[in-house]
């Protein structure tokens, strides 16, 4: 049986690597692999709390148990038969921490950052070991990874008040998802995140009226990864 969610969230990838079309065998299928992502939250929750005070108290705990375990479901059916599964679901649980801890203290800490990348490049690497024919899709991420933050430190120097640094660190993150996929994904992403960022900046200053007003680009970020990673 078809996943229930497959209309909302699937969407065919083009070039080199492409995913075959979703499936999942059943729903309580879907709901087990949910099921790890609700436990995931709960230990998001603990993990964030050095950045956010408030995250282990029940209400929040509650939410991140909701949000781990929405992530792992749509992740689970979406890429259900792609051996880089877990990398995706790594990206999601992660990338879902770094955006609450950007809105709650406008920081993207690097350690996190770093996790996010290692783990992604971890399975990569295990994947490229399994099958060599991996391989250049794995140069192709570092690749990716080491143009993109190249670029973004070059822009941080000369613009300073542009974005973060942080924000530099997990663009250079992303990229080493989105070239895992294709030199597509990686024009996907950065422009989908660009564009999300433009976005948010105009709505608070509108909100604000201050061009000064500080925003979190970090969930723009990664919601545009997530775009340049599914479209």
């Amino acid at each position: 049986m078809q996943c229930w969610i497959r209309h909302l969230v699937h969407a065919p990838v083009g070039g080199a690597m492409r995913f075959p079309a979703m499936h999942c065998s059943s729903m309580g299928a879907g709901f087990l692999f949910a099921g790890a992502g609700i436990a995931a939250g709960c230990v998001l929750a603990w993990r964030v709390r050095s950045w956010v005070v408030w995250s282990t108290r029940r209400g929040p705990m509650v939410g991140f148990s909701a949000v781990g375990g929405v992530v792992s479901l749509v992740v689970g059916c979406r890429f259900a038969t792609d051996p880089a599964l877990l990398a995706w679901w790594w990206l999601g649980i992660t990338g879902a921490g770094l955006a609450v801890i950007d809105m709650a203290c406008h920081r993207l800490p690097r350690a996190w950052v770093v996790t996010t990348a290692a783990g992604g490049l971890a399975v990569f690497a295990m994947l490229t070991i399994t099958d060599p024919e991996n391989g250049v899709a794995l140069v192709r991420s570092l690749l990716a990874a080491v143009v993109v933050f190249a670029v973004g430190v070059l822009a941080y120097l000369v613009i300073p008040d542009w974005m973060g640094f942080g924000d530099v660190t997990l663009y250079g993150a992303l990229a080493l998802y989105w070239a895992w996929i294709g030199w597509h994904a990686v024009l996907r992403g950065i422009t989908a995140s660009f564009l999300l960022l433009g976005i948010t900046a105009a709505l608070a200053w509108i909100r604000r009226r201050d061009s000064e007003a500080r925003i979190a680009a970090g969930p723009s970020l990664i919601l545009g990864g997530w775009i340049g990673v599914l479209s």
